[in-house]
């Protein structure tokens, strides 16, 4: 690729952890994490981790092993729970304060960024997340997603939501309607996904915040099939699939191929705080405003 496709291009990855598949009462894939964090120290991996308010409160081990890891810490809800999921008019103001207390009590802190569980955001959590002094947020999928959101008009790169100076750093996509998820780099393998990735980025070089997150879950890299039984017939299928196609090994291949094809991996969090605010392109909170099918999943 022409090292002007790439020049001045961030590549970043994150990791949501919570309860196994994101809906167990389990956090067995916590357990069996152990060669992911040994990766990434030894190839150098910058990391995001977006950790739910309960890990924190429990003060589970996972806390421990993010920070020797060298990862930075963000808020992903408290609980996780597909309950409380709801949709993009809804306030899902508990998860966010219970969740940033519990990281302010375990890590001696405020958080600097949030990530909202399954990507559902609204209006009243954006304006809230300002008022708690976060610097940046990290959920909004540039796409749309049947009865929880439609953000498929906002842009791919960074921006600030209007009369904040929240920071919003969009998970990348890997076609218009495919997020970049682990999930669907195990189901289209590493060669696929990078080069869906790069094609993706050429078409955002002209733009100089360009940059692309890929999400990951700890159990996109760890199976526990007996949490899979929690989980809708299609979702179930997804993962079991990604479970025998993919995993860490997947993760590593992806990395190495995008790697070896010029594109360096830089801390989201990093990249988020080291932003102009006052520079960025401004989108309204009227986005919020579209209509979607109010039935839940």
């Amino acid at each position: 690729m022409d090292s002007n496709h790439i020049q001045g291009v961030r590549l970043c990855l994150t990791v949501d952890v919570e309860s196994d598949y994101g809906r167990a009462d389990t956090y067995e894939v916590l357990n069996r994490a152990a060669p992911f964090f040994e990766w990434i120290q030894k190839d150098h991996i910058p990391i995001t981790a977006f950790v739910v308010g309960r890990l924190f409160q429990q003060g589970h081990p996972i806390i421990e092993t993010l920070l020797k890891a060298g990862a930075s810490l963000g808020v992903h809800g408290f609980s996780h729970s597909p309950d409380t999921f709801s949709s993009m008019q809804s306030s899902h103001a508990d998860e966010i304060q219970k969740g940033v207390e519990a990281f302010e009590r375990r890590v001696g802190r405020k958080p600097s960024g949030y990530r909202a569980p399954a990507g559902v955001i609204s209006r009243d959590d954006v304006l809230l997340l300002n008022r708690l002094g976060l610097r940046y947020d990290a959920s909004v999928f540039p796409m749309r997603r049947l009865h929880r959101y439609d953000f498929s008009g906002l842009p791919e790169f960074p921006f600030r939501w209007e009369g904040t100076s929240l920071v919003e750093v969009p998970v990348g996509m890997l076609t218009s309607t495919l997020p970049a998820g682990m999930s669907f780099v195990n189901l289209f393998g590493a060669r696929l996904s990078a080069y869906l990735v790069r094609n993706r980025l050429v078409k955002l070089k002209e733009h100089e915040l360009a940059c692309h997150v890929t999400d990951i879950h700890l159990h996109n890299l760890f199976a526990y099939h007996p949490a899979m039984v929690c989980l809708p017939f299609s979702l179930r299928i997804v993962y079991l699939a990604g479970s025998l196609a993919g995993g860490l090994s997947m993760l590593v291949k992806y990395v190495s191929v995008l790697r070896r094809g010029g594109y360096t991996f830089c801390n989201l969090e990093d990249n988020a705080l080291s932003l102009k605010v006052e520079s960025l392109p401004v989108v309204g909170l009227d986005c919020f405003d579209r209509k979607i099918r109010s039935e839940k999943m």
